[in-house]
């Protein structure tokens, strides 16, 4: 027993609180460790329901968004991407923006990524992209860029489908800019209405009022000469409202359009027949002998003030003497018109302005012959309405050539 209390007893005491200290510690370990675990498992299942969240908010989006490396392509994108671009989202991820740029815009594009490499971490444009079927559509883009330990490795780019707001605002531009046209058309007519109808007014009231206080005092040769300059006058502000009348008729698209296949000779002669007087009281000579044998699909009314105004106009600037060549020639696309004269000219200065409302002058004619100036904004009109165009030629001294083509497509299809 001596030796047991000395030697055994505190031997097993010992080792028995070494033995609880272990189990002790293992068990705190085996704790520890479950409870790391929990917390591992809590932190992934958070991860993990916030990833869901993250997905589902990125994949249900109005906005478009797309995720793409420096190189520009595409590494993740949301459903509404598909829908804007029309593209599945495997083609998309084989794709680069610069695939769906539109052409005029890949330099606002450019520009754009420099300003955000610039920028550092945020940037906004608007362009245009051309989708899968060959839609344009404009998008306003606000990026920002994804850094990964200091180094940008792409962006994050959220896209607005802004296409309407566009047209709308390509609309108002286009009302604004037709609204200058009729304030500048409105001032035209002013300007018209106070000078160029002003003096033939007053000739008329000049005159008449002669006759009214001295036609007892005048001899017929007297009242005869000043009834004739009182009809000069009545013929130049009839003509002068007609052309007005005519151009206002044009803006408001009061006048009729019947395109039909016809004999460009038949139009030069109903044309000579009307104007044949004025052309022999300068022993002018009009020749339209190479207009044989074409047709043209035009409205004939149109096609007749159109030609009527370009000879009466040809008459006007040529001395007497001269000679006027109407001519036609025709290929597999249009006819081009022309009406050519050995005239004054104009001047080079003076060519741009002829059919611009904006800039309309009259000049008077070899003989003194007046106009409104509005007979060749007509001639514009009518040819643009048959998708044709009309231009001049002219060298000062040496006459002009007015040209107006007129399409064949129309003519081809009827035949």
């Amino acid at each position: 027993y001596e030796i047991l209390k000395d030697d055994f007893f505190p031997f097993i005491s010992k080792t028995t609180s070494h033995i609880i200290t272990i189990c002790f510690a293992t068990i705190l370990s085996i704790l520890i460790t479950l409870l790391i675990l929990y917390k591992k498992k809590k932190i992934e299942q958070v991860l993990i329901e916030s990833e869901n969240k993250y997905h589902s908010l990125f994949e249900n989006m109005v906005d478009v968004v797309t995720i793409v490396n420096n190189d520009k392509q595409i590494i993740e994108v949301n459903s509404a991407a598909q829908k804007l671009f029309e593209y599945t989202r495997e083609e998309l991820l084989n794709m680069s923006l610069d695939q769906m740029i539109y052409k005029d815009n890949k330099h606002i594009s450019d520009e754009y990524f420099q300003k955000l490499e610039k920028a550092g971490s945020y940037a906004m444009y608007e362009g245009r992209i051309i989708t899968k079927t060959g839609k344009i559509k404009w998008i306003q883009v606000n990026s920002t860029q994804l850094l990964k330990q200091g180094n940008k490795i792409g962006s994050q780019d959220i896209c607005r489908n802004i296409t309407q707001r566009k047209n709308i605002e390509i609309e108002l531009e286009q009302s604004i800019k037709q609204l200058n046209q009729l304030n500048a058309d409105k001032d035209r007519f002013i300007s018209i209405l106070g000078h160029d109808l002003k003096n033939p007014f007053s000739n008329i009231l000049g005159f008449s009022e002669i006759l009214t206080n001295e036609i007892d005092r005048l001899n017929k040769d007297e009242i005869k000469d000043i009834a004739n300059n009182i009809n000069k006058s009545a013929k130049i502000t009839n003509r002068l409202l007609e052309d007005i009348l005519m151009w206002a008729n044009t803006q408001q698209g009061k006048i009729p359009f019947n395109p039909q296949i016809l004999s460009f000779k038949d139009i030069c002669k109903d044309t000579l027949e009307i104007l044949t007087p004025n052309a022999n009281v300068k022993n002018i000579t009009i020749n339209y002998s190479s207009a044989d044998g074409i047709n043209v699909f035009a409205d004939i009314d149109m096609l007749k003030t159109v030609l009527r105004n370009l000879v009466s106009n040809a008459l006007k600037f040529t001395n007497k003497g001269g000679r006027i060549n109407i001519n036609a020639e025709e290929n597999s696309e249009n006819v081009t018109i022309s009406v050519s004269d050995n005239g004054i000219g104009i001047e080079s200065v003076e060519l741009s302005k002829l059919f611009d409302i904006s800039e309309v002058i009259t000049t008077k004619g070899t003989a003194g012959e007046t106009g409104t100036g509005l007979g060749l904004l007509l001639c514009k009109e009518f040819v643009e309405k048959h998708g044709g165009e009309i231009w001049v030629e002219s060298k000062l001294g040496k006459g002009s050539v007015f040209k107006f083509k007129l399409p064949m497509n129309k003519l081809n299809e009827r035949e």
